[in-house]
């Protein structure tokens, strides 16, 4: 079992970061959970120990830089975040794929890892230079396994490609992340019965403020799978929301997560798990659950203006289009500069460049109709096509 000292970890972070303001005390519960959980749970090789400590370390002298920053930059707390672009849905429908495409939009702002794992001193400001922050950013995507062959087959994480909001909460030791990435069922359960989704929105406005400090670009675009489970808290810290909400087969989706969560189970040496058909199915429940919530919800809180809707098979046939879709929804031009811009990152990102990830949720324990089953509302209500299961 690893050792992770909490006081310790904190010492070590003020004295680098040269600050001891850590801004507000709602992310210190939720730390001191998390390292419970690593030190009672997990089982991680010695690898897996350095680059844990790597990232819990990146996260607490960050977020001591931030507030510091928020000091010297009163300026940087005016910042308006403006009707951002939220991207959700379950995970592996084509979130990231159209997070890629927005981003390439010139007009666009979207988090880079080199930014939200760097923040200081801040990143668009005129006076920053950024090559020791991007150099950095770049020594975590090596040294943290970001770029490992199973994740990056997987997903393709790059220190200046886009950054999906599940990394920022971290900062307040909330959300989904660490029991994905973490085998620390303790920390699930203490998230729970005590987590606080609002602490991780409000640390993400001010992440979000330090990055858009100095620069002229406003038209953000985020993305987070997990927002799709959390639209209340979402609406109330960003009232102007609009969303992007991203659809799959279930079949696919769901068996395609499970292959997500070895991959980066590895990258940060925890014991070799299998997860068997009752894994499966309760995350399978878990998900039909939040899904029936979020249709309530929309229905209930008379934002369904705000939503756009995108399914997986059209996205992958037509990226341009549907790009096109989104921005008439929204009532953004699709300038013929953010066309080219986009269509120049299709061509250059090619599905599977990195190796073809392939997935089927029998090989799981599950049957395709079993899934279907759960999901027939979400099927009939979103007019989402069948994909065969093991292609």
């Amino acid at each position: 079992m690893p050792n992770f000292d909490a006081n310790a970890l904190l010492a070590e972070a003020q004295a680098t970061a040269g600050s001891c303001d850590w801004g507000d005390e709602e992310w210190r519960a939720p730390f001191e959970a998390f390292i419970a959980a690593l030190n009672a749970d997990a089982e991680l090789t010695e690898q897996g120990v350095a680059r844990t400590r790597s990232h819990i370390l990146k996260l607490l002298v960050g977020r001591l830089r931030l507030h510091a920053d928020r000091d010297r930059y009163p300026q940087i707390a005016d910042e308006e975040i403006r009707a951002p672009l939220f991207i959700a849905g379950h995970g592996r429908s084509g979130t990231s794929f159209m997070q890629s495409l927005l981003a390439s939009d010139p007009r666009s702002l979207s988090p880079r890892h080199w930014q939200i794992w760097t923040l200081s001193p801040p990143v668009n400001l005129a006076t920053t230079d950024n090559a020791p922050q991007r150099a950095a950013g770049e020594h975590f995507i090596r040294s943290e396994g970001w770029q490992a062959d199973d994740v990056r087959e997987k997903h393709d994480y790059t220190s200046e490609g886009v950054a999906e909001d599940t990394l920022i909460v971290e900062y307040a030791f909330t959300g989904y992340s660490f029991p994905f990435f973490w085998n620390v069922p303790s920390y699930g359960r203490w998230l729970a019965q005590h987590g606080d989704p609002g602490a991780g929105y409000r640390s993400h406005r001010k992440v979000l403020q330090a990055i858009q400090f100095g620069q002229e670009r406003s038209q953000w675009v985020l993305k987070n799978p997990s927002h799709i489970a959390l639209l209340p808290r979402l609406f109330a810290e960003y009232p102007d929301a609009r969303m992007v909400l991203c659809h799959r087969d279930p079949v696919k989706s769901m068996a395609s997560i499970v292959g997500l969560l070895y991959a980066h189970r590895r990258q940060f040496g925890n014991a070799f798990q299998e997860f068997g058909r009752d894994y499966v199915l309760a995350s399978i429940d878990g998900a039909v659950a939040s899904t029936r919530a979020m249709m309530a919800w929309r229905e209930e809180s008379g934002l369904e203006a705000r939503f756009a809707e995108v399914l997986y098979l059209d996205l992958e046939r037509d990226p341009l289009g549907e790009v096109a879709k989104v921005y008439e929804r929204h009532g953004i031009d699709f300038t013929q500069q953010a066309r080219a811009a986009i269509a120049d990152y299709v061509v250059a990102n090619r599905k599977g460049k990195f190796g073809a990830h392939r997935y089927d949720i029998r090989d799981l324990g599950v049957e395709v109709k079993e899934v279907r089953e759960r999901f027939a509302f979400y099927y009939e209500a979103f007019g989402i096509p069948f994909e065969e299961p093991g292609q």
